[in-house]
């Protein structure tokens, strides 16, 4: 991807909650192919991420389709490396493989420590599955002896790896072994900020930060009212900045307050305003090319809306009102 592109597609993770039939996902993502996004992302929450998308992949023909992210620790590595190779075959060459280190807690009856080094492992041992004839690996957390992995991805080396980075060691991870970078949920400065410390990094790595594209993953909601369109987002972005403010980070304070919420309730509704995407059609593009010019250049919009019918229209109002004005203004 050319650094010039801005690329927009759309986390449906959040429409996902209020489905009753899970196979409408696919009416979802025929729309959001039909209007012109460029790719389709499931959160590794709820439901099956890759068996969703491979179902997706199926009722669609040319969006590409992506994990926002995937939890590695969940899986074991020669069988997410051969679901993944299936569902690149299946969409014919579609899939990105976002990935986040999570947390650590007890899952499954075992305690998943140390996260960012069991994901480089992964990392690891699924790019030599994919490129290898066989393979034999003896590593901290997982060991494999003369495995041979028959079923290869279609994307050559492999699908694009694409890595959710805030802290040191996963920006380390990042610039060492991603192509793609997911952003926090950060305002302009802040992501300029963060994108800045990646590019040093990286070049500190001896690699070219043009290598990587810089993506940026908002909570977003739009309507030609703008008030309607900051009440849909208020509870998810009130919950988000609370948690995220939570010491030792200086969150509120960047964000021009003082002292601390405790509560949901503390969180004010300017608050919201600052650090997401809210508003008119016309507001959503100007927040969105604020982000351009601090460096993003992947949109993937987590919509927030009451209903299918304002979701619906949310994806309208962005791929006619929004995407227009995006692309005019960089290009």
């Amino acid at each position: 991807m050319e650094t010039s592109e801005v690329m927009i597609g759309v986390d449906i993770g959040p429409r996902l909650k209020h489905m009753e039939d899970l196979s409408g996902v696919a009416k979802v993502a025929m729309e959001i192919e039909r209007l012109g996004f460029d790719s389709v992302w499931i959160p590794d929450h709820e439901v099956d991420p890759l068996a969703t998308l491979s179902f997706i992949a199926g009722n669609t023909g040319k969006v590409r389709l992506g994990t926002c992210v995937l939890i590695p620790d969940h899986r074991h590595p020669v069988l997410l490396a051969r679901e993944i190779a299936t569902l690149d075959q299946l969409s014919r060459g579609r899939f990105v493989l976002g990935l986040g280190a999570g947390e650590d807690k007890e899952i499954f009856g075992m305690q998943l420590d140390r996260p960012v080094g069991r994901m480089l492992e992964t990392i690891k041992i699924l790019t030599e599955l994919w490129n290898s004839t066989e393979v034999t690996y003896d590593g901290d957390f997982w060991k494999l002896r003369n495995y041979a992995l028959e079923l290869k991805p279609v994307q050559k080396p492999h699908p694009p790896i694409w890595l959710a980075a805030a802290g040191p060691r996963m920006l380390d991870l990042t610039a060492k072994h991603g192509d793609g970078c997911i952003g926090p949920q950060l305002n302009p400065d802040r992501y300029r900020k963060w994108l800045s410390r990646l590019h040093g990094i990286a070049k500190k790595a001896g690699r070219n930060p043009a290598e990587i594209i810089p993506v940026h993953l908002p909570f977003t909601s739009i309507s030609r009212d703008h008030d309607s369109a900051v009440k849909w987002l208020e509870p998810h972005a009130k919950w988000f900045l609370l948690w995220a403010s939570q010491p030792p980070s200086l969150l509120i304070q960047e964000l021009g307050y003082e002292g601390r919420w405790e509560r949901v309730e503390d969180v004010p509704r300017e608050a919201v305003e600052k650090s997401f995407i809210a508003g008119t059609p016309e507001e959503c593009a100007g927040r969105m090319i604020e982000f351009i010019r601090s460096g993003a250049r992947y949109f993937i919009l987590a919509i927030r809306s009451p209903d299918e019918d304002s979701y619906f229209e949310s994806l309208r109002l962005y791929a006619e009102e929004v995407m227009p004005r995006v692309r005019a203004a960089i290009g």
